[in-house]
């Protein structure tokens, strides 16, 4: 069956009007013939694609994140009610997990979702290593699960960093890029944060009764709330979370919730994966009619099953009813989704086997310092019958520009013994000193059938452009401490802040691994505090220059021998002519990365000068 493709052609920052397929997912044809009491009813006859399956009014779906042992307990009893779960793992170290716990997750229903490799907070990383999280993590999970992934949450569901309003759109263009459709979290409007064309990012109301000793009243009353005053017609999803740290009262009490909640007949038991690409193919799936009789055939052009990452049919009411009375028709989809699923990581342009597709060899080349950079995808067909409906997707890093922000080929057919290259070049990739470092991930996404069977095949490669120290307050910060509260008066503060005091007993602060430009990293350590100082040059008295620092955890912020009174953000600031000293001094109770910036504008990206003593 012969695939189409549709070319979406958007920049970073742009939101497209709902229109059929925004993400230019590929897509095929398909027909559903009714027969009505006559032609003229069948002349008449409608079909409207349904918000949920079956006319039903509200999802529900269980999000339980990182990799815990403990989810497979959460899972059996969730089965046992006709519940459904979306595990979001991370990579993870912990012996059997990949061979005993993963199995578990994903029978009766229930699936994998990404959280990211390390569960980083990505709204403090440089943009390529955003985006590896997010890639390399679905890449790897799909093969060690053979399912495919469309959902994601965020670590610490944070895509904001104070004043930095690119952070979410580089997180929404990961996204994009890597092929997911939704995620159910507390924030509402992802879709338009994420800079993500409209009707394209799914969501899910996210609620807590508290992980570790959940609340059977809390429950009730948030779906009371979800729930309350809905319109005929109306449809609501709702996602219970977080973590699987419940004691056996906690489970006791979910038992008892998960059974009162069961079995209603207006609630579909979902997964995310499911939702999200349900509610991707019920937006963006376009409806054609022609009559033969009393029989009218509808033909639904829409995305692919293993695009949308489920094969969940869909379901359409028809009006009038047909010749047997039915409202109602279900619309199973015709193509089946990846029976096996496999990662090869190419070392260069030397090809390699496949472990589960033992008869392929594939690589995957990246140039970066190139006069065109881009991408060359090499594979070959070593077995005895063709490879048939092949398809290829780019998924890159955000180091490379391009029209196609997910570049697609549709090579039809590999026969046996024939190799196949594939290529993308780019007329330029960001040059700006943001981009042009950190760990690069790419991976061609190769669809096919071998025997009538749908499979599917990663071919990925990694490099790294390295961290070099820049004159950016991630690479020039001193620090002292962490020390007792007591030892940090205001008198030793302000004169550390002073340019012309030398800081000897001040050591570097060793900069978090690819960080963005204005983050350090403060350590962890209980009833302490540590003081950072940064220098930065100024050409002249300048009055319009800005300070970025955080609101939590910050005690206090010297300047040029002063303390810094006003503290909303970004804050004005008056320079001197010549070198000046900032000095902002941190709780260390929780640690962890800290925005601090001096900036022209209003992007702390873009840092003045700072300089390392």
């Amino acid at each position: 069956m012969r695939l189409k493709f549709t070319l979406l052609s958007s920049l970073l920052t742009a939101t497209l009007a709902l229109s059929a397929n925004p993400l230019s997912l590929p897509e095929y044809e398909r027909e559903v013939k009714l027969t009505f009491p006559n032609e003229e009813t069948a002349k008449a006859a409608k079909l409207e694609l349904l918000p949920l399956p079956e006319g039903k009014s509200f999802a529900f779906s269980t999000r339980w994140d990182d990799s815990n042992p403990n989810h497979v307990r959460m899972a059996e009893l969730l089965a046992k009610h006709g519940f459904k779960a979306t595990f979001y793992l991370c990579s993870t170290s912990r012996k059997g997990f990949y061979s005993d716990v993963l199995p578990q997750l994903i029978r009766k229903g229930h699936s994998i979702g990404n959280h990211t490799l390390n569960h980083r907070n990505l709204a403090t990383l440089i943009p390529n290593e955003v985006a590896r999280q997010i890639l390399q993590n679905r890449v790897e999970y799909e093969t060690r699960s053979n399912q495919t992934i469309n959902s994601f949450v965020l670590p610490y569901c944070a895509y904001k960093n104070a004043t930095d309003s690119l952070s979410p759109l580089r997180i929404g263009e990961a996204l994009y890029r890597s092929g997911e459709l939704g995620s159910p979290e507390y924030h509402q409007n992802l879709e338009k944060e994420y800079g993500m064309p409209e009707g394209s990012w799914g969501t899910s109301r996210l609620f807590g009764i508290n992980d570790r000793t959940p609340s059977a009243e809390t429950f009730d009353r948030a779906i009371a709330e979800r729930t309350k005053n809905m319109k005929p017609g109306e449809v609501r999803h709702a996602t219970l979370g977080l973590h699987t740290w419940q004691d056996d009262a906690g489970f006791e009490t979910l038992d008892k919730i998960f059974a009162k909640y069961a079995n209603r007949p207006d609630w579909w038991y979902c997964n995310e994966n499911e939702y999200n690409a349900y509610r991707y193919a019920q937006l963006h799936t376009r409806v054609e009619k022609r009559v033969e009789g009393a029989n009218a055939i509808f033909k639904l052009t829409g995305p692919t099953p293993a695009a949308l990452g489920s094969d969940t049919p869909l379901w359409a009411k028809v009006t009038p009813a047909t010749a047997d009375g039915r409202t109602m028709v279900k619309l199973p989809h015709t193509l089946r989704m990846p029976e096996q699923i496999d990662m090869i990581t190419s070392d260069g342009a030397r090809v390699l086997p496949s472990k589960k597709f033992p008869f392929l060899e594939a690589s995957l080349v990246m140039n970066v310092e190139d006069e065109e950079p881009g991408v060359i995808l090499t594979i070959s067909n070593r077995g005895r019958l063709p490879l048939t409906n092949v398809t290829v997707a780019f998924r890159l890093p955000l180091l490379f520009t391009c029209d196609e922000r997910v570049p697609r080929n549709d090579l039809e057919m590999i026969n046996p013994e024939v190799t196949r290259t594939v290529s993308h070049y780019f007329p330029e990739h960001r040059r700006t000193a943001l981009y042009q470092c950190g760990p690069l991930f790419a991976a061609a996404e190769v669809n096919f059938e071998i025997d009538g069977k749908p499979q599917r095949l990663w071919v990925c490669t990694k490099t790294e452009i390295p961290q070099f120290a820049e004159a950016v307050p991630r690479d020039t910060a001193l620090a002292l401490g962490p020390l007792p509260p007591e030892q940090f008066t205001e008198q030793l503060l302000a004169a550390a802040s002073n340019p012309e005091e030398t800081l000897s007993s001040w050591s570097p602060l060793a900069s978090g691994k690819w960080a963005l430009p204005y983050i350090v990293k403060i350590p962890k350590k209980e009833k302490q505090q540590i003081a950072v100082a940064l220098t930065f040059r100024a050409d002249a008295v300048i009055d319009t220059w800005k300070l970025h620092v955080p609101k939590n955890n910050v005690k206090g912020v010297f300047l040029n021998g002063k303390k810094v009174e006003d503290r909303t953000l970004p804050t004005p600031i008056v320079t001197r002519k010549g070198l000046n000293r900032l000095v902002v001094l941190y709780d260390t109770d929780r640690g962890g990365e800290q925005m601090i910036s001096v900036t022209r504008g209003s992007n702390p990206n873009l840092p003045v000068e700072f300089v390392r003593e």
